[in-house]
């Protein structure tokens, strides 16, 4: 929904009122806490709690029976209602139209929603960090990690299980993928501005530029025509093409592929710990999974201030009136990472609208040119047998939407 009413807000741009892109950044980053807690609770960290575990205490993540298990459903569960007051209902949620936010909340709901967040902050701080959200955001570095660990509570809370024994398996080891990320930047602030540092890192931070996006064809199931930039493409199915694998398209950016979601977000930002992880540990599936886990203390402790500069008193909406004639574009952050539209009006009507999700990043098929996409390029060299465990950390460290790869 912000995708889309973002695409349309660009064919008529509207002063949206601070309340209003408030509004839609809680939304959206209420969404993509849910599928974090998610993520790690119920596809990652089950990993962990098999047999084979090389330390003590990783049944807590057991599905159904562990002890972490039960109160991680809950947490997600307890970010729901601010989805629903903000948005009025979810999923597809119709409240966030391109003039802002068509659900406007008043005082009683805003503390509501501050009283769900802060259920998720206990849960935070006693189950996963075992210590105060701000001390965690304190950490600098690989340094400030393996001191923080010293600490009993520390060792003995989930990421501190979950650090300890990724690197007993040396899941620092495995997972690299291309060395090239991603990111538009993350949620509006009240004046419009992205929360989070936008670009294009390989090395060094660049500008980022989508007019430099190209998806190619030659591996998926779809004619030649739909390959090119997505403003032009089409999408025309050739469910027999014998070189083609997937249904997915190969978008790259600058002809390269690159990794997208919350280990590039935090990388593209600057971010001071996962950055140095990423110099120490490198980028694979420990450091992929911490990220993920790291942005979601983050985007807690912002979620409760923009709540909080929420001002019921004044608009959540301004009218916004669309062209017959037009071409649009949107880039937005999802929760696996950045996620593009593009579309074109013609006598008041949509002829053309392209989308370049996250997972068709980071699981995209060979291009034309035979370059994998991120998580095949992260699988290379992996050991073959054992029931192929290494695989399952690579991918489940990208956290994987399928149907979100189709077109």
């Amino acid at each position: 929904g912000s995708a889309a009413s973002a695409a349309l807000r660009s064919l008529a741009p509207v002063n949206v009122p601070p309340n209003g892109r408030l509004a839609r950044s809680v939304v959206s980053v209420a969404e993509a806490l849910a599928n974090h807690l998610q993520h790690f609770y119920l596809s990652f960290a089950p990993e962990l709690s098999l047999p084979d575990g090389v330390r003590p205490g990783l049944e807590r993540f057991t599905p159904l029976t562990g002890s972490s298990f039960g109160p991680a459903l809950a947490a997600r569960v307890a970010l729901l209602p601010v989805i629903g007051i903000l948005a009025g209902k979810w999923p597809n949620s119709l409240a966030l139209l391109p003039g802002g936010s068509t659900r406007p909340v008043d005082a009683s709901e805003l503390l509501r929603a501050l009283g769900a967040v802060q259920e998720l902050t206990e849960f935070l701080e006693t189950r996963l960090l075992g210590d105060r959200t701000e001390a965690w955001l304190g950490l600098r570095g690989a340094g400030d990690l393996t001191e923080w660990l010293r600490a009993p509570a520390h060792r003995e809370s989930d990421l501190g299980a979950f650090v300890l024994e990724a690197l007993e398996r040396g899941l620092d080891g495995i997972g690299r993928g291309p060395g090239a990320w991603l990111s538009c930047g993350g949620w509006e602030s009240a004046d419009g501005e992205p929360w989070l540092r936008p670009g294009y890192h390989d090395g060094s931070r660049q500008v980022v530029s989508f007019e430099r996006v190209i998806e190619h064809t030659k591996h998926s199931w779809f004619e030649a025509a739909s390959s090119g930039h997505p403003a032009e493409a089409t999408t025309i199915p050739a469910p027999d093409r014998a070189e083609a694998y997937s249904w997915a398209k190969a978008p790259r950016y600058g002809g390269r592929p690159v990794e997208t979601g919350p280990l590039a977000r935090m990388i593209c930002d600057g971010d001071p710990l996962i950055g140095d992880l990423v110099a120490v540990r490198g980028p694979g599936v420990f450091v992929r999974v911490l990220a993920r886990l790291h942005e979601t203390v983050r985007l807690a402790v912002q979620l409760r201030a923009w709540l909080q500069a929420i001002d019921p008193k004044r608009r959540f909406y301004r009218e916004c009136v669309l062209p017959a004639e037009g071409t649009g574009m949107a880039a937005v952050e999802a929760p696996r990472g950045t996620l593009l539209h593009w579309l074109r009006i013609r006598e008041g009507k949509i002829v053309h609208y392209q989308i370049v999700t996250p997972t068709a990043w980071n699981f995209s098929p060979r291009d034309d040119a035979d370059v994998p996409g991120p998580v095949e390029s992260a699988l290379e060299g992996l050991p073959a047998g054992e029931g192929c465990r290494g695989a399952a950390y690579v991918v489940r460290s990208f956290d994987p939407c399928l149907y979100c790869s189709v077109h």
